[in-house]
């Protein structure tokens, strides 16, 4: 998006010459704060991992006229307006991620790419080891090998927490159990600077909750991003009854840096998007239990008939089987309504160990 522009004539050059060619005097480099959205289009291309990893082509016009064409990692519409560079607000140097499970690397993975230095803290050398392994072989599906190199200088490993003490911002991704999560906090917490923001993933546990295991719940709050956390847009943000002003906008503004859309939610429930969820899984998986259709066929249905890009009960492996029902668990105790509990089928599935995608199998059976 940079160009050169003449100071003397005010011509613009959209490559870098020595010198205006009508006046030769040097040129002067112009880097636009903004732009305009004018048109998009998504381009998917074949990766080694037989995935398609989409990318967008957006033809741009900043403030002084001047058009372009950029390349995005990330979905925007007509008429948005396209940022460079961070904000000030939210230039951070280092993001602590507690948790090696799928969001962990997940976001591990979102915030390499986007420059950020990572310190992704995890319980075993093993399991920070495997979990390195896996987000450096996802960001090789999109970048060259320097930039594969590049990311890698940028992120840490560590057992424990001591660590977050040089952290900017700590986002809490461990087992989506109240308990477990207040552990986690209250420790990550302990080592964190006074002035560091504490955020959690969940799905929908009680913020306030969570909240009362810390000592500064004015700079805690919720990041809900969803899976994979590299390609959807939507972060779901809430706050708490002691959240700072200063937290619930930085909350937003972080989200908007990482080219998410922020949708503030009230900290009800499991939110928004999994209030609607939980129960349309439930009743696909009363469907397989009842005979309705075989799993490929539900969501094949689904798919089709409401425009959805995957299935209800392949979507649900995708989560994490064992996910899923905490989440419905959590609701249906919060909420007090038995049809948020999960079925038993899906209650089944877990007692043998087929938890979805992570353990090799659930409704389907992948390869490892």
């Amino acid at each position: 998006m940079n160009h050169w522009s003449c100071p003397t004539c005010n011509r613009d050059y959209a490559y870098e010459l020595d010198a205006c060619t009508w006046c030769h005097v040097p040129l002067v480099r112009v880097t636009p704060v903004s732009a305009e959205v004018l048109a998009t289009t998504e381009v998917a291309v074949p990766s080694v991992g037989h995935e398609d990893v989409p990318y967008w082509c957006a033809l741009v016009r900043g403030a002084d006229g001047v058009g372009s064409i950029v390349k995005l990692d990330y979905a925007i519409n007509v008429g948005e307006t396209l940022r460079f560079g961070r904000h000030t607000e939210v230039d951070l140097e280092v993001v602590g991620i507690l948790g090696t499970g799928v969001m962990g690397r997940g976001l591990a993975e979102l915030l390499l790419a986007r420059g950020h230095r990572v310190v992704l803290c995890g319980r075993s050398e093993d399991g920070l080891a495997a979990a390195k392994a896996k987000v450096l072989d996802r960001l090789g599906r999109v970048m060259d090998e320097e930039q594969v190199r590049q990311a890698e200088c940028r992120l840490g490993v560590a057992v424990g927490y001591a660590e977050l003490s040089s952290c900017d911002v700590v986002i809490e991704a461990v087992v989506e159990e109240m308990e477990p999560k207040k552990v986690a906090l209250a420790q990550a917490e302990a080592h964190m600077r006074s002035d560091a923001i504490l955020a959690t993933n969940t799905s929908g546990l009680s913020i306030d909750d969570l909240a009362n295991a810390l000592q500064r719940p004015q700079n805690f709050g919720v990041l809900h991003f969803f899976n994979p956390a590299n390609r959807m847009r939507l972060v779901e943000t809430a706050i708490g009854g002691r959240t700072s002003p200063e937290t619930a906008a930085f909350l937003d503004e972080f989200s908007r840096s990482l080219g998410k859309v922020p949708v503030r939610v009230a900290a009800t429930p499991a939110f928004a998007v999994n209030r609607a969820l939980m129960p349309l899984l439930n009743e696909a998986v009363r469907e397989l239990e009842e005979g309705v259709a075989d799993a490929e066929a539900i969501d094949e249905a689904v798919r089709l008939g409401l425009n959805h890009p995957m299935g209800p009960l392949a979507l649900a492996d995708l989560i994490g089987l064992d996910v899923v029902a905490n989440i419905m668990t959590n609701l249906a105790e919060r909420t007090g309504d038995d049809t948020y509990a999960p079925r038993p089928l899906l209650r089944k599935k877990i007692a043998d160990g087929h938890l979805g995608r992570k353990s090799g199998q659930g409704f389907y059976v992948y390869e490892r």
